[in-house]
């Protein structure tokens, strides 16, 4: 087990801290690892542009929201290109007759659709200079905007990301003859993480310490904290023994102090044979003393197969606990 850190500057440089540093540890109001894993850190004095990586972002959104981008980009470009068109003249564009297509406008929306889609129907094509180089500028573009947009579809499809769900409260229950801190997780894909591996730190601030090094972190002892195969679900377990930041800490002591819980999980991604990450955290008030997870795994079915039933992850049943 890493021991506690003492004094204020071994504290800032303590392995332990996960990088926050004695700033963010000390001054930041919020919980320092959100649920979702993503920090409560935001970089200023760059510029717009130096501060951006729209590859990145691309990657990072959601599906909804990147299928809304690149629809909204789809439609964004052909309505330039159809007003340039339209600013060539009436005459630029030949073929079928404005007032069947919903007027000169709409008509140019249309052909710059074909235009960028190359599909090339045939019913209108540009006439003169000007109409032309609109054709040879948004080809260009259309080229370009299509392999990127294919590029990043594949990189979204083709990166393994672990699909960890943790249990919503860690809980203070019964273990081992005394107390245990315990929090669950399970895979909710098909997909196998192997060689799985948990470290949890813990976080907090010493009661009425303000400026530098008065949050200190230390790395928990689990009950195990690797697993080969992770087929189900997985209970982790932090032993409450006299080592353990939180050996008789009470729930007000806990909230007083604002301890929190770092939770990094890695492993291997069996299909794509890289490694994968996730993490979260929980908070003093996500913590449920005097309870015991409940039974998640489904009795066996008619071919003796195991199952567990991901809904029930969070329930939990109240016990009494042990004298501290």
């Amino acid at each position: 087990m890493a021991d506690s850190v003492e004094g204020p500057s071994s504290r800032i440089d303590d392995k332990n801290d996960l990088g926050f540093g004695s700033v963010v540890s000390n001054d930041s109001s919020q919980r320092l690892l959100n649920k979702d894993g993503t920090f409560n850190v935001r970089r200023a004095g760059l510029g717009w542009l130096e501060s951006q990586s729209l590859y990145h972002d691309a990657l990072n959104l959601t599906w909804p929201k990147f299928l809304g981008w690149v629809t909204l980009l789809y439609v964004v470009l052909n309505i330039v290109f159809a007003a340039l068109f339209w600013l060539c003249g009436p005459e630029a564009l030949m073929g079928a007759a404005p007032r069947g297509m919903g007027g000169s406008l709409w008509r140019a929306f249309f052909f710059s659709v074909e235009t960028f889609a190359t599909i090339g129907y045939g019913e209108i094509s540009p006439v003169g200079f000007p109409a032309h180089m609109v054709m040879v500028v948004e080809s260009l573009f259309a080229l370009m905007s299509q392999a990127l947009i294919t590029g990043l579809l594949f990189a979204r499809f083709s990166r393994p990301r672990a699909a960890i769900r943790f249990s919503s409260h860690m809980v203070v229950a019964p273990f081992a003859g005394g107390r245990g801190l315990m929090f669950r997780i399970t895979n909710i894909r098909s997909n196998q993480i192997i060689d799985l591996q948990a470290r949890v730190t813990c976080s907090w601030k010493e009661p009425g310490s303000k400026g530098v090094g008065g949050r200190r972190f230390q790395l928990l002892t689990l009950e195990r904290s690797q697993v080969i195969f992770f087929p189900l679900a997985w209970t982790l377990v932090h032993p409450i023994t006299e080592d353990s930041p939180i050996f008789g800490r009470s729930d007000e002591q806990l909230r007083d102090c604002e301890y929190e819980f770092l939770v990094i999980i890695s492993g291997t991604d069996e299909t794509f044979s890289q490694q994968v990450n996730t993490r979260t955290s929980y908070r003093a008030d996500e913590i449920v003393w005097g309870a015991k997870f409940r039974n998640i795994f489904n009795p066996p079915d008619a071919q003796g197969l195991l199952s567990v039933d991901v809904h029930r992850l969070d329930e939990y049943d109240r016990v009494p606990l042990p004298a501290a």
